[in-house]
């Protein structure tokens, strides 16, 4: 029981960076300007897109209590996440 919610809390977390890296496609946030660099636009909407995924599949994942799936979605979001913030650090000014 203890591990879906943690599972549920997971999907709460890359759900919200998802949707943040999403909705910043748009307009400047911390040190990156997407407005003028067409490749960061392209990592904001395929890594938002690709974490809110994530996201729904980690809920319903949960529901299951299938272990195997359960750490097969934590060690994805995990990868996936690294992969991303590894992706805007090569952005840094």
């Amino acid at each position: 029981m203890l591990v879906s919610a943690l599972m549920i809390l997971f999907a709460i977390i890359l759900g919200i960076i998802g949707t943040f890296l999403y909705r910043h496609q748009q307009r400047p946030f911390l040190l990156f300007n997407p407005i003028d660099n067409l490749p960061l636009q392209e990592l904001l909407r395929i890594g938002g897109l690709a974490l809110i995924l994530m996201a729904i599949i980690a809920f319903v994942v949960a529901w299951t209590h299938v272990l195997i799936l359960i750490g097969l979605i934590l060690l994805l979001g995990c990868l996936s996440t690294t992969a991303i913030l590894l992706g805007l650090a090569h952005f840094l000014p």
